[in-house]
């Protein structure tokens, strides 16, 4: 079989597409482009050179577990998320453009605190924490999840990016340890929404290999909002916000429950860059 990157990309793309792949044509150049070692932008220069007998058998075999549905970051063992570089690994979800939008407004809104404390539930990977301690320099970020391997993950991504020593990495329940009131500037979660019923309907890449523990919000998909908010109230600052990721049918149900919460206010709800409901903002009181 010819070994040109032209023809390989043809053969994976083909191949991609019968196993239903969304993006089968993106997630060749980007798999040819990690084993090249080159930018995806190279590629098309580089049409006609041919791949070493070892990279093309590196090439095929990815491309196979790509179409047995693994998830691209998975196979490449990295990603971008706000321009900034992560490690991926089945130990926490794969970070997705639409948790920017939470991210986009907690900036948005944090930008005149000198010296903003954090806490970001459920880190996962580490992709709110670290692009929160990133952006903002002087910002102190605590950082839980109930996984010790995430916050491992989460953990190395905080080195790779520059911040280790903004973000204190801690392994707990959502906020049982928390007891100090009034304590942060912002609570943020992108927490598990998907209802228990509507898993096995998603696609493989991630009913099979994102954590069941992030993925499954109970029976209505709203469990972990009606613990985190009322336990969140107590330990915001005066106009401290409280963010949340939520599923882009659920703005509805979740600023219900916000609405009902003594202490919260301002509530807005945010929409992605497809025009979904994404994130929802309450505010404590005043500005911080």
């Amino acid at each position: 079989m010819p070994t040109a990157i032209l023809h390989l990309l043809t053969w994976a793309r083909d191949i991609l597409i019968k196993a239903g792949v969304p993006s089968p044509q993106a997630d060749a150049e980007w798999t040819l482009a990690h084993v090249l070692e080159c930018a995806r932008s190279e590629l098309l220069m580089r049409a006609h050179q041919p791949l070493t007998p070892a990279q093309s058998a590196t090439f095929r075999t990815l491309i196979h577990r790509r179409a047995g549905r693994i998830p691209l970051q998975h196979l490449l063992g990295n990603t971008e998320f706000y321009g900034l570089p992560f490690h991926t690994s089945p130990d926490a979800l794969i970070p997705r453009p639409e948790t920017e939008t939470l991210v986009e407004v907690v900036l948005k809104q944090l930008n005149t605190c000198t010296n903003p404390r954090i806490l970001d539930i459920g880190t996962g990977s580490g992709i709110i924490a670290i692009t929160l301690g990133k952006t903002l320099p002087r910002s102190h970020v605590i950082a839980t999840d109930i996984s010790r391997k995430a916050l491992y993950l989460a953990s190395q991504n905080a080195h790779l990016n520059g911040v280790s020593d903004r973000i204190s990495f801690l392994l707990t329940d959502l906020l049982t340890p928390f007891a100090t009131p009034k304590s942060f500037h912002a609570i943020l979660s992108n927490p598990p929404y998907i209802p228990s019923n509507a898993i096995d309907a998603l696609q493989p890449e991630v009913r099979n290999c994102d954590p069941h523990l992030a993925l499954d919000g109970g029976r209505d998909g709203l469990d972990f909002y009606r613990k985190i908010i009322p336990t969140s109230v107590p330990l915001l600052a005066r106009g401290g916000l409280l963010g949340l990721e939520i599923g882009h049918d659920q703005a509805r149900a979740v600023t219900q429950l916000l609405s009902r919460q003594i202490g919260l206010t301002h509530i807005t709800t945010h929409t992605d860059l497809s025009g979904y409901p994404r994130a929802v903002l309450a505010r404590a009181t005043a500005n911080c």
